[in-house]
């Protein structure tokens, strides 16, 4: 079985993939922890994690799938200024893996050059990557994006919000849909959520 590379950093919500991490465990499907350098890394909950290896030690090959946490705007600045994590996730995109993004976690994806043709969700207001200098984002870039406001919007007009997406093999959803959105990642490999177990319906 290849392996789930999770990608942490300083900043990074421990908690928004807290359940994945344990489905993953529960099925035995290996996990690489991954950063830009080898040293003790703090979440946004205070722990501290060592990352495995770094973006540049990693062996594409070796991976089926990329899980990216949402963070607060340190976290984003962090991963927007980091070349060598674009680089892969453009190569995941390219090599046709799985990339899960939660939260403000998709903002990275778009930075990245490969939401243009994808609808997705992330848990923030578009605005503000129009605006702060350390973001700048295109309109084209998050065309497909239904950010908090717009989703705010849909469910005034008495529509239904989706529990996540899943578009040409990319992942996101709400941080607050964490649970279904990890069942939706590991349900992609044909494996066992173990939904009851996780306070979800049953399929």
């Amino acid at each position: 079985m290849k392996k789930t590379a999770v990608l942490v950093f300083e900043g990074f919500c421990n908690y928004e993939i807290s359940v994945l991490l344990e489905m993953l465990v529960l099925n035995e499907k290996p996990v690489t922890f991954v950063a830009n350098r080898l040293s003790m890394i703090r979440c946004e909950e205070g722990m501290q994690v060592m990352p495995d290896c770094t973006l540049d030690d990693m062996v594409l090959e070796d991976y089926d799938s990329l899980v990216i946490s949402g963070s607060f705007a340190e976290g984003l600045y962090y991963n927007f200024k980091d070349e060598k994590l674009m680089e892969v996730i453009e190569q995941f995109e390219k090599q046709g893996k799985l990339i899960a993004a939660i939260s403000s976690a998709p903002m990275i994806l778009c930075k990245a050059n490969i939401m243009r043709d994808r609808k997705f969700q992330a848990g923030v207001d578009k605005s503000w990557f129009l605006e702060d200098m350390n973001m700048l984002l295109h309109e084209e870039q998050m065309k497909y994006l239904i950010d908090v406001p717009e989703m705010k919007k849909m469910r005034e007009n008495g529509n239904s919000v989706d529990d996540f997406m899943m578009e040409n093999k990319v992942l996101t959803a709400y941080g607050w849909k964490y649970r279904e959105w990890a069942a939706a990642f590991i349900e992609y490999f044909g494996l066992n959520p173990y939904r009851t177990s996780f306070g979800l319906d049953a399929k």
